[in-house]
C-alpha cells in the first residue's frame, strides 16, 4: 500500500482505412490515486499510436481493480479536408464517429504494510534548534524537514503542549513526479516559548523501503529546553524617590499650591472640558499596549511585547520579528508595526 505502481498502456489502430482518434484514461476511484508522468503520440496518417504512462498509488489492502475510459473516434479524408479547409472566421466541426470501448479492469493484489509504518519509500529526515537554553517568552526555533523518494500526504508533525506556546508558519509542501517514481519534501518551521524550563518530546516515524523491503525509523529526538526566568526583582527601581533631604519643603508647597489651583480651576472651566479632559486622560489597557508598541524602538524590544500578550493575531508580526532578531531577516520595524 502506498508503494508506486509503474503502469505503461499503448493504444495502435489496426484498421488503417479511416481516420481514427483516441481519448484514453484511467477513471478515478477511492482505492487509489494516480498521476500521469508521459504521453507520446506517433501520429501518422491512418497510423495512430498512443503511449501512456502512470504511477499508481493503492490506498487500501486486498484487491484493488483499476478501472479504464476509452473512446475511439473514426471520421475519413473527406470529413478531415472539410473541417481544415476554413479560416480563423469560418471554423467548421470534425464530423465523427464516437465509440465507447469497453476495456478490461486491471486487478492488482495489495500488500498491507508492516505494523505501525506510515511512509513509504526512501526519506532522510533532519533538523535543526538554534538553542537550547533561552530566557522566559524568548522562543527558540526549530526547522525540520523530511525528504525522498515517495509519496507522503501533508501531515502535521509537533503537537501543542500546556508547557509552551507553539508558533507554526505555513509548511513547506512540495511533490515532483518523474517517469518512474515521486519525489517529497515537507518542511516544518516552528518558534516555541515558554515562561519554565520545557520539553519537546522524541518524534518516531516508522518507513518502509520497498526496494529493500525493511522498516527503518526516521527519529526528532528529545529536546530539553532550559528557560530563564525574568525575577521581578531586576525590574524594580532600587534607588529611593524621592531623594530624602533636610531643610525646607519646598516640593509639599509646590504640590499645595497646585492643588489649590486645581481646586479654583473646577469653578471656571465648564464642566463638559474638564469631562473630556478627564475621559482623555484615562488610557485602556489596548491605549496602553498601541503605545509600547509605537515606541518600541528595536525588532527585538516589540518581539518580548507581542509574546507577552500570547495573542494569535500577532502571530505574522511575530514570524517576521523572529526571522530579523534570529535568522538576520530585512524586514523594516515600521512596515512590520503597519501590520500590527
Amino acid at each position: 500500500m502506498n508503494e508506486a505502481t509503474l503502469l505503461e498502456v499503448n493504444l495502435t489502430q489496426e484498421n488503417h482505412s479511416n481516420v481514427m482518434m483516441f481519448k484514453f484514461n484511467l477513471e478515478k476511484s477511492n482505492d487509489y490515486d494516480f498521476h500521469q508522468v508521459a504521453f507520446t503520440e506517433h501520429e501518422k496518417y491512418h497510423d495512430l499510436r498512443h503511449e501512456y504512462r502512470y504511477l499508481i498509488y493503492p490506498k487500501k489492502t486486498g484487491a484493488v481493480s483499476l478501472e479504464f475510459e476509452l473512446i475511439k473516434s473514426l471520421t475519413d479524408d473527406d470529413k478531415v479536408a472539410y473541417a481544415i479547409s476554413g479560416d480563423r472566421d469560418n471554423v467548421k466541426g470534425l464530423v465523427k464517429e464516437d465509440i465507447v470501448v469497453e476495456v478490461e479492469p486491471l486487478n492488482l493484489q495489495v500488500k498491507p504494510l508492516p505494523k505501525g509504518v506510515t511512509l513509504v519509500g526512501n526519506f532522510q529526515l533532519t533538523y535543526t534548534l538554534d538553542k537550547k537554553e533561552t530566557d522566559a517568552f524568548d522562543p527558540v526555533n526549530l526547522k525540520v524537514n523530511l525528504k525522498g523518494k515517495g509519496r507522503v500526504e501533508h501531515f502535521e508533525l509537533l503537537p501543542n503542549s500546556k508547557s509552551y506556546t507553539l508558533f507554526t508558519q505555513k509548511t513547506k509542501y512540495d511533490v515532483s513526479n518523474s517517469r518512474v517514481e515521486t519525489s517529497t519534501i515537507i518542511e516544518w518551521d516552528y518558534a516555541i516559548s515558554a515562561e519554565k524550563d520545557f520539553v519537546l518530546p522524541k518524534l518516531v516515524l516508522k518507513a518502509f523501503n520497498s526496494k529493500t523491503q525493511k522498516v527503518y525509523e526516521l527519529v526528532l529526538p528529545q529536546q530539553n529546553i532550559k528557560v530563564n526566568e525574568v525575577k521581578s526583582s531586576s525590574l524594580l527601581d532600587k534607588e529611593d524617590f524621592p531623594a530624602s533631604f533636610s531643610g525646607f519643603d519646598w516640593e509639599f508647597w509646590r504640590w499645595v499650591f497646585s492643588y489649590v489651583f486645581v481646586f479654583l480651576a473646577g469653578f471656571l472651566m465648564p464642566r463638559d472640558l474638564f469631562r473630556r479632559g478627564k475621559v482623555l486622560s484615562e488610557k485602556s489597557e489596548e491605549d496602553v499596549l498601541v503605545e509600547k508598541i509605537s515606541t518600541a524602538k528595536t525588532h527585538r524590544e516589540l518581539l518580548q511585547i507581542l509574546l507577552l500578550e500570547n495573542d494569535m493575531k500577532y502571530s505574522k508580526a511575530i514570524s517576521l520579528l523572529e526571522g530579523v532578531v534570529y535568522n538576520g531577516g530585512k524586514e523594516s520595524l515600521s512596515k512590520i508595526k503597519a501590520l500590527i
